[in-house]
């Protein structure tokens, strides 16, 4: 394997069956690990020297190309129909989370947190008898809308949505209640030592970056991660530039290259450190650009 100044390159997938799945992704496919290093579903390289490896090999050959280890997680989900209530580990093996709207139904949406203050007891005994979406809060959903998830909100994913999601690199669901499904367990007591039981923090409305691009808009930005919604064209690039770790890029709409690789729609190209900045030239592209935070201790706008 060959890491010596590694510079972009695409990834293939991680397709993953689900019962909620639909048809975007291939039949009952419900996630798609589009960038991955973790053991239950490695994301592979596509192209250039490692073309071939799986991402994690060519992390750990040179981590130091990426700043040190991918922490994080990003996926397409395609949800033909609800996915269970659930909620993720603030601590240990946490687990925060944000979505960008890809395709959505008339009338689709998430449930996202409490719509007031409840208490364990009260949350319990809704899960059990199917009414605890009558406490949480509902919220339509759009093309483009972004949603942050802290750890420990309780949530549910509507069906109709297609949606990208970028997360700590986690694979730790707890379960609180799945619609009637029969053969998968809930995670009652798990779930709810670490649920907030409250309503949910309001996701910032987008702003508009001002690092000499057009086009650009941080949809969400926290201590794990940055999510920017791109759009380029040949007059107008936008500027790709890792830092001193790394960024990806999810083509979106239209087409793209960056350095010499060709990036269409559900396409991921990671730009390691070693690749330096580089340009993102597009045909009406519009791109989710994400990764870590600078690692120059200034904190992301907006902060969540």
């Amino acid at each position: 394997m060959r890491v010596m100044s590694l510079g972009p390159f695409l990834l293939e997938p991680s397709l993953a069956p689900r019962v909620w799945g639909g048809r975007r992704l291939g039949a009952g496919i419900g996630e798609a690990w589009d960038l991955s290093t973790h053991p239950n579903g490695p994301a592979t390289v596509r192209s250039g020297i490692n073309a071939g490896h799986v991402l994690t090999e060519v992390v750990a050959a040179d981590p130091e190309a990426f700043g040190g280890p991918l922490d994080l997680l990003a996926k397409r989900l395609d949800c033909a129909q609800n996915l269970s209530v659930q909620v993720h580990p603030t601590d240990g093996d946490a687990k925060t989370e944000a979505w960008v709207v890809l395709a959505a139904e008339p009338g689709a949406g998430v449930y996202l947190g409490f719509t007031r203050e409840v208490t364990v007891d009260e949350v319990a005994a809704r899960a059990l008898d199917g009414s605890i979406t009558e406490i949480l809060a509902f919220t339509e959903l759009s093309v483009g809308d972004a949603v942050f998830v802290p750890a420990g909100t309780v949530h549910a994913i509507g069906g109709g949505l297609s949606l990208f999601e970028l997360q700590q690199a986690s694979d730790t669901t707890y379960r609180l209640f799945d619609w009637g499904r029969e053969g998968r367990e809930l995670h009652l007591e798990a779930g709810l030592s670490c649920a907030d039981l409250g309503p949910a923090p309001p996701t910032a409305p987008p702003i508009v970056v001002d690092e000499g691009d057009e086009g650009v808009e941080r949809l969400v930005a926290c201590p794990y991660f940055v999510i920017d919604r791109v759009a380029a064209t040949a007059a107008a690039p936008v500027r790709v530039d890792p830092g001193q770790r790394w960024t990806a890029v999810l083509g979106v709409g239209g087409s793209a290259v960056v350095g010499d690789l060709a990036v269409g729609v559900g396409d991921t190209v990671v730009v390691p450190a070693t690749a330096g900045a580089t340009q993102l030239i597009g045909t009406d592209f519009v791109g989710l650009r994400y990764g870590p935070p600078p690692v120059d201790g200034a904190a992301p706008t907006p902060y969540l």
